[in-house]
């Protein structure tokens, strides 16, 4: 992985790029409405969402100076969207607005007692090629991140290596962080083969199933390192996670929250794992700062709400235990 020159960088930039959407948000209902039925909830809302843009926006609550690049729809809700990330400071120079095609948008509803339910349209980003990102908006020696890489279909494998090998060249680490449809029908050898070009790989446990075809994420995180990436990370939810790198296998829980709303949870971890990367320490700390990042997004409705200032994070692991196994590696 790239070294950075000092343990505490002010003004290091990461750049985000990928999916960007719209989420919609119904608050958790009795039980969902039979068809033809009308059902009263207590709240609908709307956030910004998407993989890379919810990291982007999480990590701007922690004190990051963040880019991003992305396109959305020239409708109402690119609109709305763009009304509400002007808002938040993040750097909007690398978004693009298509004159045609809907801006893509995510409803997401609940019956109290069971799990969410997603219905996603991908709008522009199933056009999403990313193969021309702005030279100006890769940061020196900071953080790339490229997220909802294989949902979004038509990604360029070519353009992402040569963003890669420019941003390595300038110092930046690379983290890759997937998003695959469970209904699979992606090239999954087309991701692997581009874990060359990765210093962090990012996933969950279903995703490396099928990535992989190995059960257990410590087999998984192997195959993923010996297809070329110096650290893959497995999260499990509320199982925790397992990591490892060249000199550390690394199994944590999950730190225990009240429950609001787990849907940005894994992107959460995202933007805490690279505000530890930011930072270069060492792999048990970046684990445990990005789980409780990751923690700390589920405690209010919306992907990225519940994250606090950085400083409640640091406050919050003071307080909080997680388990935590750590081993060495063996040579070679």
């Amino acid at each position: 992985m790239n070294d950075f020159s000092d343990p505490s960088p002010p003004g290091r930039r990461v750049l985000c790029i990928g999916d960007m959407a719209v989420d919609i948000f119904a608050n958790a209902m009795p039980r969902l409405p039979r068809p033809g039925e009308l059902l009263l909830t207590d709240c609908i809302a709307v956030f910004p969402g998407g993989n890379a843009l919810n990291t982007a926006v999480a990590l701007h609550r922690l004190g990051e100076e963040v880019s991003f690049f992305g396109s959305l729809g020239d409708d109402a809700f690119g609109d709305l969207l763009l009304a509400q990330l002007e808002k938040t400071g993040l750097d909007l120079r690398g978004v693009k607005r298509e004159p045609s095609g809907a801006t893509p948008a995510t409803l997401i509803y609940r019956a109290e007692g069971e799990d969410r339910r997603f219905i996603h349209a991908l709008g522009v980003a199933d056009r999403f090629t990313g193969v021309d990102v702005p030279a100006e908006l890769i940061p020196e020696g900071g953080v790339l991140l490229a997220a909802g890489y294989l949902k979004l279909r038509h990604w360029d494998d070519g353009a992402l290596v040569e963003l890669f090998t420019q941003a390595r060249r300038r110092g930046c680490a690379v983290v890759l962080n997937v998003c695959i449809p469970p209904e699979g029908g992606v090239e999954t050898g087309r991701c692997l083969r581009l874990l060359q070009h990765v210093d962090v790989f990012l996933l969950n446990e279903d995703e490396a199933r099928l990535l992989t075809g190995e059960a257990e994420p410590a087999r998984q995180a192997r195959v993923l390192r010996q297809s070329g990436t110096p650290l893959a990370v497995v999260t499990s939810g509320a199982q925790g996670l397992y990591a490892e790198d060249r000199e550390w296998a690394v199994e944590m829980g999950a730190f225990a929250v009240p429950l609001v709303d787990p849907s940005g949870c894994g992107d959460c971890f995202t933007a805490g794992l690279i505000a530890g990367l930011l930072r270069r320490w060492d792999l048990v700390r970046v684990l445990k700062f990005a789980s409780a990042v990751g923690a700390l997004g589920a405690t209010a409705l919306g992907c990225t709400t519940g994250v606090p200032p950085f400083a409640d994070v640091e406050r919050f692991l003071e307080q909080s235990r997680v388990r935590t196994s750590v081993r060495q590696q063996s040579s070679g």
